[in-house]
């Protein structure tokens, strides 16, 4: 049973997964373009990608979202800005391997912008906050599950799990400061196949093992943590 404290700091977090999985989703929908070795001009620039950023999340969540709310008072508002900037930053940072001519798979991919993002992210919001990618099945160390991560995938997993659903809890960290941390399992659509998955064994285009996945697994989670503090609730309604 959740505080009503911890009900804001859970929406919060489900909101900051939500908008990962939306850049995510973007990069995954604009493979074939971002790969065409013919084109050199891609015309997806960062701009324009979090212009379909922004439209994924308000139609997976019904909630605008701007860059400019990086400067918000609203903790809420402030953190989606955030990162809505850095996943901007990166595909602006990435314009010249994105644009490249005779070049076909460019490793601008869900998995590398989603960590390049989540790097920028806990770099700007620093202390108490961190936001990752992880799977039982990742292909970068860095993307390891620590144990609760473990814990929660498997249970992401397990047949009664109600799909599209988080979870959650306020736990100590070393420091003794309280912290939220918060999964949101991550499935496996039609776009994530040509590299996750049939023929299982198979070297996909990264030359990574195909993992075998069927389209609705679950292929990992988007781990949250955002600290338990009184300035960062959602401010009451």
């Amino acid at each position: 049973v959740f505080t009503v404290d911890e009900k804001d700091l859970e929406k919060q977090a489900d909101l900051v997964a939500k908008l990962m999985v939306s850049c995510r989703a973007i990069i995954a929908q604009n493979q074939e373009l971002i790969n065409d070795p013919e084109k050199g001009d891609k015309g997806f620039t960062g701009e324009i990608y979090v212009r379909k950023v922004k439209e994924h999340f308000k139609n997976a969540t019904g909630i605008d979202v701007f860059e400019s709310d990086v400067s918000s008072s609203d903790p809420v508002k402030k953190t989606l800005g955030t990162l809505l900037c850095c996943a901007r930053e990166v595909i602006d940072e990435s314009q010249k391997v994105i644009n490249m001519k005779g070049k076909g798979f460019k490793k601008i991919i869900p998995a590398v912008v989603g960590r390049r993002t989540g790097y920028k992210f806990n770099k700007v919001m620093g202390n108490g906050y961190y936001l990752k990618q992880t799977s039982m099945k990742y292909r970068n160390p860095a993307n390891h599950p620590d144990i609760l991560e473990a814990k929660y995938l498997k249970e992401f997993e397990e047949t009664g799990h109600q799909k599209g659903k988080g979870k959650g809890k306020v736990i100590i960290i070393s420091d003794g400061s309280k912290v939220y941390r918060y999964m949101l399992p991550v499935y496996v659509e039609p776009a994530c196949l040509k590299c996750h998955g049939e023929p299982k064994g198979e070297r996909d285009i990264s030359g990574h093992i195909k993992e075998g996945y069927k389209e609705g697994e679950v292929r990992g989670a988007i781990s949250v943590m955002i600290p338990y503090s009184s300035t960062n609730l959602v401010q009451s309604k």
